[in-house]
């Protein structure tokens, strides 16, 4: 985690002179960047981010970013690029697509309470809806396609036992594509980990990283934050936060009852995809020489995999 693109005062500075927004004050790099490079910018006018994309040409930028643009326009907490004195959102700087959002107020959560969880279920069904009139949805680069395709070749890196779960799960799935098909869908998130929402006590704040939102199941994309929001060490969902979950959701809106039959199906699922993401990361990091954080393991959701299947297995 790093800024990739190092910039002076006077780049900053220069930037920030095409848009309505007081002086520049001071600003600094954010090292929780992975792909893009991202700084914290305060005028005297109020704090915002400054976030260069390291790796995609402008047209892309222009694709990912248009559902902010959406959202933002709907008064849903989330990052939109502001305009500059000219009406213009894209910009560039050192030779790279840019944007200039502004800052959210609060914290990551770390203990994660019912009333933020609930709060995270009503503002994904928000999102949902907010979102449905939006054509032309991204294609998901990861979803049921990619797990085909890639598992064959990460289960070398298993253990028997491991490779035995991958490739009955993989079967189970594929079993139930045509269900899959028949659930609500639209733009998701696709990664609303709780590092990705911010909060002020109980009260979300913002709801951050639209940068893998595509197109997928609605009841997909609640299942990834139950699987993450919900989880206990163990691998298992704790049910009050789970239920918070549920119910923030449904009071937005409701899930239909092909979503509430299919439930364990898409939880494992969602706990496929991010076992088979993380042990292509692990790969990854091991050609580097490095290793994976702690709290990006793939154990964690082969072992949420297990638990949702034993869950499903003890209905009969």
């Amino acid at each position: 985690m790093a800024v990739y693109t190092s910039l002076t005062a006077a780049d900053v500075s220069d930037l920030q002179s095409h848009f309505d927004l007081g002086e520049l004050v001071e600003y600094s790099p954010i090292s929780a960047g992975i792909e893009n490079s991202n700084y914290a910018v305060t005028t005297s006018q109020g704090e915002y981010v400054l976030t260069l994309f390291e790796h995609h040409a402008p047209d892309e930028v222009r694709n990912f970013v248009r559902l902010a643009r959406h959202l933002g326009s709907k008064d849903l907490c989330v990052p939109s690029p502001v305009d500059d004195t000219e009406g213009l959102w894209l910009q560039s700087l050192k030779n790279k697509p840019a944007i200039l959002c502004r800052r959210f107020s609060g914290e990551h959560p770390k203990q994660l309470s019912t009333a933020q969880c609930a709060a995270i279920g009503r503002e994904l069904a928000e999102f949902h809806l907010a979102s449905s009139d939006l054509p032309d949805p991204r294609h998901d680069e990861r979803g049921y396609d990619w797990w085909q395709s890639i598992a064959p070749e990460l289960s070398r890196d298993l253990g028997d036992e491991d490779r035995e779960l991958l490739n009955d799960e993989l079967a189970f799935q594929k079993a139930q594509r045509q269900h899959w098909c028949q659930l609500p869908h639209g733009w998701i998130h696709a990664d609303l980990f709780h590092d990705n929402a911010l909060f002020d006590g109980d009260e979300l704040t913002a709801i951050l990283d639209l940068y893998n939102a595509c197109e997928g199941a609605w009841l997909y994309d609640l299942a990834i934050v139950a699987n993450d929001w919900c989880a206990l060490p163990d691998g298992g969902v704790e049910s009050e936060r789970f239920t918070a979950l549920i119910d923030g959701y449904q009071s937005v809106r409701a899930l239909a009852d092909v979503e509430s039959s299919f439930w364990n199906t898409v939880l494992r699922g969602a706990a496929l995809r991010f076992w088979l993401s993380r042990l292509l990361a692990a790969r990854m990091a091991k050609s580097r020489s490095e290793e994976l954080p702690a709290h990006k393991q793939p154990t964690e959701y082969r072992d949420r995999l297990r638990w949702h299947r034993g869950k499903s297995l003890s209905k009969g």
